[in-house]
């Protein structure tokens, strides 16, 4: 993917070309120089012993090979892109089945983490800062230490999840990704938790549109609010916990309007519409949540996917309301049949001695000490 050719600039007539001395210089799969990793090197051997600019060049080319196998460019590089680098060589496996050591994977990520900051400081990687690569770079460590995210082995898929699995479950959406952005990890946490409260399919909560998202009533303990992009593009009427929605908000006031400024006066028409969006202004995609609940999974042990809090809430909310009817609504069945197939049978076999609302307190009580 990434062709590696020894330069040998001594031979130039110009005197400053001369100081490069013999370097690495980069080359794509098309033969077309790979000119902010050539800039980088020829920068670098400036100051650096010859020695030490092989060692930079075999970092970098492998970190390349990384990002164009990925099918990226450096231009799309962010956090979560550079964290999956590093995931990627903690977990790299040889052909003996041994895993890297620790001195090759941190003088990897160094290297690498190297080369990103000088790219940013020349504007190749718009989305990414030197304070978040250089805190993924320490992060490796514990990354390295963990090897893999299971902490137990996978469970078979599950449709439903108890409200101590379900809490765990949402925690478990910001501890896997995000782990040095706050911001990503409020985001993904109220992604999870908007599925679980109301009932919201995974494609519904990516496709919600900013403007749907009402002010709080505060006069009740739930706000109603406009899904027009459900299932068969039927609209209905979903309900909000307040204490959810005064989150959402505060993720669209800090959050989300960070996000906004940075492309205020640029680009503005580049942050998508859509409530949830990620660190370069686009919409979140089912697969990228789907990939995150995949991570989850890995690291609960609990095999879930989107729809499973889907049809927790489902569940919970026929507990605790006996209003089939309500409900029928609220997922969007045109028959309450429906409804009454997926989620009466299985309320009935769950003990409780609780309350709707103290469902939804127990899941704001929970949410806020990992927001603490």
């Amino acid at each position: 993917m990434i062709k590696s050719v020894k330069v040998d600039f001594e031979a130039s007539e110009v005197a400053k070309v001369r100081l490069f001395g013999k370097i690495p210089q980069f080359f794509d799969k098309a033969l077309r120089p790979v000119q902010p990793a050539n800039e980088f090197l020829r920068a670098k051997a400036k100051v650096l012993a010859p020695k030490s600019v092989e060692t930079l060049a075999e970092h970098t080319r492998e970190f390349l090979s990384w990002v164009f196998g990925t099918g990226l460019e450096l231009s799309d590089l962010d956090e979560d892109y550079f964290e999956s680098y590093v995931e990627a060589l903690c977990h790299y496996k040889k052909s003996n089945g041994q895993s890297l050591a620790w001195n090759t994977v941190n003088a990897r990520v160094t290297g690498a983490c190297q080369f990103l900051t000088w790219c940013i400081s020349k504007g190749y990687c718009p989305h990414l800062t030197r304070d978040e690569a250089s805190l993924i770079k320490d992060s490796a460590k514990a990354l390295y230490k963990a090897r893999s995210y299971v902490s137990k082995p996978i469970q078979r898929p599950v449709k439903f999840l108890n409200e101590d699995e379900a809490l765990k479950f949402v925690s478990a959406l910001g501890k896997i990704s995000g782990r040095n952005n706050a911001h990503v990890r409020h985001r993904n946490i109220l992604v999870g938790q908007m599925m679980l409260q109301t009932g919201l399919r995974v494609s519904e909560v990516c496709d919600f549109p900013l403007r749907d998202l009402p002010e709080v009533e505060s006069n009740f303990l739930l706000t109603p609010a406009r899904c027009a992009f459900g299932k068969g593009a039927k609209s209905r009427m979903i309900l909000i916990p307040n204490e959810l929605l005064l989150r959402l908000w505060e993720y669209v006031d800090i959050d989300r309007e960070r996000i906004t400024e940075r492309f205020s006066g640029i680009a503005e028409e580049i942050v998508s519409p859509k409530l949830f969006v990620s660190e370069k202004g686009t919409p979140l995609s089912v697969n990228w949540v789907e990939k995150l609940f995949r991570k989850a999974s890995k690291y609960t042990g609990i095999n879930a996917h989107p729809h499973t809090l889907r049809h927790t809430f489902g569940t919970y909310h026929y507990l605790y309301n006996r209003d089939l009817i309500t409900l029928s609504k609220l997922l969007g069945h045109s028959d309450s049949e429906t409804t009454k197939r997926f989620y009466v049978g299985l309320a009935g076999k769950i003990e409780y001695a609780s309350t709707y609302r103290d469902w939804n307190q127990k899941i704001d009580r929970y949410v806020e000490a990992i927001y603490d």
